[in-house]
């Protein structure tokens, strides 16, 4: 299936130390670039986060958001500081009593926050496990919400490639009805001209005869038309195809059809067919740009 590169996913969890909100945006690269921002309490769980999303994402640059949200507004966050904090001046009051210090001087606000810091209560309160598990079904909502657009996304450049690639298709249809006809004026041409110096020796005749079929061998177009057709073909099963990454094959298909557009316009004896092909290499061209967004 054909997934587009840009795109966007959000998610949102509760759980009971706060909601967690995951945001992964995507853009086009060659090579699968994952920058994952976490909150200080989630940095030992980033190698899981980035095995999560290496599941589904093969290519693109990736950034991913991950933050800590508490409810309950600003009046909840200071009752459970304060609290947490008198706790904490308890327990310190009394081991600098024990130690013969005076705990006014040496427990202040400053060291109690740098000790609230040091021990934080969802590493101490709160398991792993739980953790683990909030910050999965997050990441991978927010991965699911990704790849549904990837997918739509991925649906619209499809169909304006295969409408291109109609095109390009019904062109070269008309170059091969016409490849003849510039050779055979060509040949009508030097017979004309050649009738005007005067009779013709047997000799003559062969070296002309010669000349015409090796032009007419330059100027064949057989192949190249059979060969860009067989790369439209082989382009348009892969966009039907169920892999999961087929950026870089159609990448190499647009490359060989430009290739032997190349080759017509070189063997091009007449006006008409060389703006057919620059039509062709037009379409390619816009077929290349979109091919270059998808995963």
């Amino acid at each position: 299936m054909i997934r587009s590169m840009t795109a966007y996913g959000r998610f949102s969890k509760e759980a009971p130390f706060g909601r967690l909100v995951v945001e992964i945006h995507s853009v086009n690269r060659k090579m699968l670039d994952l920058s994952i921002y976490l909150p200080k309490d989630f940095l030992r769980f980033e190698v899981e986060v980035r095995k999560w999303l290496m599941t589904q994402l093969e290519r693109g640059q990736v950034t991913v958001r991950i933050s800590l949200q508490h409810d309950g507004g600003g009046e909840r966050i200071y009752e459970d500081t304060l609290r947490q904090l008198h706790t904490i001046k308890a327990g310190w009051d009394k081991i600098a009593s024990m130690l013969g210090l005076d705990p006014k001087k040496e427990v202040d606000l400053k060291f109690l926050v740098d000790q609230m810091q040091a021990f934080n209560p969802i590493e101490q309160e709160k398991d792993d496990e739980a953790i683990r598990e909030a910050l999965k079904d997050a990441v991978f909502g927010a991965l699911n919400e990704l790849m549904r657009m990837k997918e739509h996304e991925g649906k619209v450049l499809a169909a304006d490639m295969e409408g291109r690639l109609s095109l390009v298709q019904s062109t070269l249809q008309s170059i091969e009805a016409k490849k003849e006809g510039p050779l055979l004026r060509y040949q009508q041409k030097i017979r004309e001209r050649l009738q005007e110096i005067g009779p013709l020796t047997s000799e003559v005749e062969d070296r002309v005869h010669r000349e015409i079929a090796l032009l007419a061998e330059k100027a064949d177009v057989t192949e190249e038309i059979v060969r860009a057709n067989s790369h439209i073909q082989q382009f348009q099963t892969h966009l039907k195809t169920a892999e999961k990454a087929i950026g870089r094959t159609l990448d190499f298909l647009v490359q060989e059809m430009n290739r032997e557009a190349n080759t017509l316009a070189a063997k091009s004896m007449e006006t008409e067919i060389s703006l057919a092909v620059v039509n062709i290499k037009s379409e390619l061209e816009k077929i290349r740009e979109q091919v270059q967004n998808i995963e």
